[in-house]
């Protein structure tokens, strides 16, 4: 026993046990009649209910993760559209510590504007070892060929393609959702499926990619049901074609989004590994581990602030090991701003170096089990996507679902419930809608981003992209537009208000010039006036607002002002607010991107 009584051998077991009822009996005492759930739950976009404090898993046990020992396969991707500086790229990744490859073909799913046209992999190899690297395809319909090809270049090289470790990487559902085009058919996928196997290569056949669905808002549990399902098909449709189950089901890919929300993160890549294991259960075939390939999300992606990408994306590569993801590919920061150099190359794949070089990520199995947070989250997560992969099953499957509209139309609505989040944000993004820098400078690129191009069913977004448009149109302006704050009182009691009106309006490129304060409302005006801004913000505490906003507003609709808000709500002066001439509130929760689009209409853009 120590001097103050603690037994320095169970130091826990030397204070009293708390039950959660005597956790919660203090805790509703601490919030003086306010709603327990209002204040401490929150709803996630499946609509699963995330508690404040959750019991250890007692019965979780850890959960088979990657197939083997040793860090995850840390990829990068080969996406030049001219070869030869494609292979110089790619020799760059792989003596910076990369061990695996994405070759990026212009249809595929993750092209972003890139890739390569063709499919000689002569000059785009030149100087790999393919039998010292993991290789996944990324070319949409391009796949088959470029799969071809490679089992050519094999040859060649004398390779024997059974020790070249080859991830088909083929899900024509998802390419056809993501790009458009030609809808896949079964048989026609099936056909594929069994010339890729026919080239004897060792890596995955079959392959759900979930990204598709991500990129287009959806759900962490709608990403799942998709992926599940399109595994699904390719297993139906490969032994219409004469393939053998058991060996497909031995050979499963999903490659998954991964973003900045760590835990529903970890919680996805676990639930991914429950659910395939009930598919093979329900269909009396052996268990074998599915091979998981995890990509930080393009949706999360700014080209305002892009340094910010690299804490997202850091954030996301955590979740993804922490999940027991078999392989990673970092999408670089620059990516939304156009095509990667080689700093953005190796700061990518750097991310990963230091997540497994130093911090050991990957030497735990299963970190997460027995966390009741964790657990509960992937059991709910696993739970709902189960249902949405019946739905589909019902519907005749994931082409049957795709091609019409119904999985779509499910997307779209969680497309149009992020995007209001987004709007009011809820869902805040750093360096786009908080905290924005309108004097930044854009790092340098290869070559620009080009124009979107056709988009299928589940056409892609980026959550900044509404922010940077708002950018873009003040950028282009031939002078910065700016707003005029009317402060009122001294610094302490504008300030508060001054700083989140100037963050609001720089998120959509608007500056703000910060008046001098005092109650004059006459000199105020005056200096607004002077300013030669055509909005002004009204910006103070509460009890000023009370004395003196109406005589301001007053006095700047007198001075010409074209447009006047007020930083705050109204409360009970709003309509005398109104009627003195303030058109627009502006406080945390309202819809700064409707907000933002009227700022730039004051100023003529």
């Amino acid at each position: 026993m120590s001097a103050l009584g603690l037994d320095a051998g169970n130091l826990a077991g030397s204070f009293p046990v708390a039950s959660e009822q005597d956790w919660r009996a203090t805790v509703e005492k601490a919030l003086k009649g306010a709603d327990f759930d209002k204040v401490l739950t929150t709803r996630t976009r499946d609509g699963f209910t995330i508690q404040p404090l959750y019991p250890q898993s007692i019965e979780a046990k850890a959960r088979p993760a990657r197939a083997v020992t040793g860090p995850w396969t840390l990829s990068q991707r080969v996406d030049h559209p001219h070869d030869s500086d494609a292979a110089h790229l790619a020799l760059a990744d792989l003596e910076g510590g990369a061990d695996g490859l994405v070759l990026v073909g212009s249809g595929g799913v993750g092209a972003r504007g890139f890739g390569s046209t063709s499919t000689s992999l002569a000059t785009r190899l030149d100087g790999v070892m393919p039998e010292l690297v993991r290789i996944r395809l990324d070319a949409g319909a391009g796949a088959p060929e470029l799969a071809a090809e490679l089992a050519g270049f094999a040859a060649r090289r004398g390779d024997q393609p059974n020790v070249l470790r080859v991830d088909f990487g083929f899900d024509p559902l998802a390419a056809f959702a993501a790009t458009g085009g030609v809808a896949p058919t079964p048989d026609g996928w099936g056909r594929v499926l069994a010339a890729f196997s026919a080239h004897g290569f060792a890596g995955t056949l079959i392959t759900g990619d979930g990204r598709a669905v991500h990129d287009a808002g959806g759900t962490p549990a709608q990403e799942l049901a998709y992926v599940l399902a399109a595994l699904v098909e390719a297993l139906r449709t490969g032994g219409k074609a004469g393939l053998d189950m058991a060996d497909m089901a031995g050979r499963a890919l999903a490659i998954l989004s991964a973003d900045a929300d760590i835990f529903p993160g970890i919680a996805k890549v676990r639930a991914i590994r429950l659910l395939w294991a009930r598919v093979l259960e329900v269909s009396n075939l052996p268990d074998t581990p599915l091979r998981i390939e995890a990509e930080t999300a393009w949706r999360m992606m700014s080209r305002v602030d892009p340094y910010v990408n690299l804490l997202r994306a850091t954030a996301a590569v955590s979740a993804a090991g922490l999940g027991g993801a078999d392989g990673v590919t970092v999408l670089p920061h620059t990516l939304a701003i156009g095509l990667p150099d080689g700093f953005a190359r190796r700061v990518a794949r750097n991310i990963q170096n230091v997540l497994t070089g130093e911090s050991n990520l990957y030497r735990v199995a299963d970190p997460a089990g027995g966390s009741g947070y964790i657990e509960t989250l992937t059991r709910e997560l696993a739970e709902a996507a189960w249902k949405l992969f019946q739905q589909i099953e019902a519907g005749g499957g994931a082409v049957s679902s795709i091609t019409p509209a119904d999985f779509p139309a499910q997307v779209a609505e969680a497309r149009a419930a992020l995007e209001k989040d987004i709007a009011r944000r809820k869902a805040p993004l750093t360096g786009v809608s908080e905290f924005p820098n309108i004097a930044e400078k854009s790092p340098a690129v290869l070559m620009p981003a080009p124009q979107a191009g056709d988009a299928g069913p589940l056409p892609a977004m980026r959550v900044a992209a509404a922010f940077e448009a708002l950018r873009d149109k003040a950028d282009a302006a031939k002078e910065r537009p700016a707003a005029f704050l009317a402060a009122i009182g001294d610094v302490p009691d504008f300030n508060a208000r001054a700083m989140f009106a100037a963050n609001a309006l720089a998120a959509g490129g608007v500056a703000a010039d910060t008046g001098d304060g005092g109650t004059d409302a006459a000199e105020i005006a005056s200096a607004a006036r002077r300013s030669g801004n055509p909005l002004a913000v009204i910006c103070s505490s509460d009890a000023l607002y009370a004395d003196h906003a109406v005589a301001l507003a007053t006095a700047l609709k007198s001075a010409g002002v074209k447009e006047i808000w007020l930083a705050g709500r109204g409360g009970d002066q709003e309509a005398a607010l109104r009627e003195a001439g303030v058109t627009r509130f502006i406080f945390a929760g309202c819809d700064i991107l409707e907000t933002l689009e009227a700022a730039h209409a004051a100023f003529g853009n």
